[in-house]
């Protein structure tokens, strides 16, 4: 993604309002003309709007004979500063249609079945060293962030070029940059969701392993279940968001949390009003695969259903983990840009 400064917002004559990465790119949409010369631009949100024939970076691409070209896009609607939950759904089932590609399932496949192999391990060397159970596990989470970071990278920035040049894209454009990418995700959420867990886990032991009398007990349990609730779903907004956040603005890892915060403590409202939206589509999708996966492991009578379950279950999310991926970039898109792309005619 481009620099700041270089970053052009367009508001197209319908209203919709799009993100050009840099002047370079906005000069090749003028000259294709997707993008009409009767549009309105500015580099902040805290910038005026001006017409593009007043910005001397395009004045050299006015059409000579005083016809501005016509823009071919495809067929969207227009949402309002407050999303209604029409809006919300369409876009997100938008965000379905894009998450169900080839490039985007193989890669969600690949991780799903990755995890699944991490934890299948970690069982079998937990029952030859049942002493450091907790170990093995905890190295099989360490390995199931790497993997998650890596897919997330991928669909994330792939469907970030999608919304921005409107067309698919290639694994091939996001590969140069990825292992940065994915190192700078793995440290961010091992950092934050680090930070997440072990306060869930010092209120755990403070609640259980400290002698206090029974009323002071009493509120301290109660405190802490409020709390762990937060935690939760904070944990959540972290795995969701964080990886947009910080992959599309390319931030550094503190940059990128000091913005993920800034960014749902602005838009927690309608953050949870989509991933409400998001959840419930994607447990439709998961019904299918997961209900028949559960109901083999619960038929199974051997010792080994856990690690038939694991790796069964790590494939049949496939269509769920990239479908959660993909929707979290058109939704932030959409809060931090007021960027909408829809597919679908009204």
């Amino acid at each position: 993604m481009p620099a700041k400064a270089d970053l052009w917002f367009i508001r197209l004559p319908d209203g919709r309002v799009l993100r050009a990465r840099s002047t370079n790119v906005l000069r090749r949409h003028l000259k294709s003309g997707r993008i009409p010369w009767d549009s309105r631009i500015r580099h902040s949100t805290q910038e005026p709007w001006q017409r593009l024939d007043n910005a001397d970076e395009f004045t050299d691409l006015l059409p000579k004979n005083g016809d501005a070209p016509t823009m071919e896009l495809p067929p969207t609607t227009t949402m309002p500063r407050r999303s209604t939950v029409r809006a919300v759904l369409d876009e997100l089932l938008t965000a379905c249609d894009s998450s169900l590609q080839g490039t985007k399932l193989i890669a969600a496949g690949c991780t799903g079945l990755g995890i699944g192999i991490a934890f299948m391990v970690a069982d079998a060397i937990a029952r030859l060293l049942p002493d450091g159970t907790w170990l093995v596990f905890a190295g099989a989470g360490f390995v199931s962030v790497i993997l998650f970071s890596a897919c997330s990278s991928i669909l994330t920035q792939m469907t970030a070029l999608e919304l921005s040049r409107f067309r698919r894209a290639r694994f091939s454009e996001v590969r140069s940059g990825l292992l940065g990418a994915i190192v700078r995700l793995t440290v961010a959420l091992g950092l934050s969701s680090g930070a997440i867990v072990g306060l869930m886990l010092a209120l755990r032991w403070l609640a259980e392993d400290i002698a206090l009398p029974d009323t002071a007990l009493a509120a301290l349990t109660a405190g802490r279940a409020i709390v762990e609730v937060g935690c939760w779903l904070l944990l959540g907004l972290v795995l969701l968001v964080l990886p947009p956040v910080l992959l599309i603005e390319e931030d550094s890892i503190i940059a990128g949390l000091r913005d993920w915060l800034t960014f749902v403590w602005r838009h927690l409202g309608r953050i949870y009003l989509y991933q409400a939206f998001a959840f419930a589509l994607a447990a439709i999708l998961a019904l299918p695969l997961v209900a028949s996966v559960l109901l083999t492991s619960f038929l199974t009578d051997s010792p080994y259903a856990f690690t038939m379950g694991c790796l069964l279950g790590g494939i049949a999310v496939t269509p769920v983990f990239a479908y959660l991926v993909v929707a979290q970039v058109f939704i932030y898109l959409n809060l931090r840009y007021e960027f909408l792309y829809s597919s679908r005619q009204r």
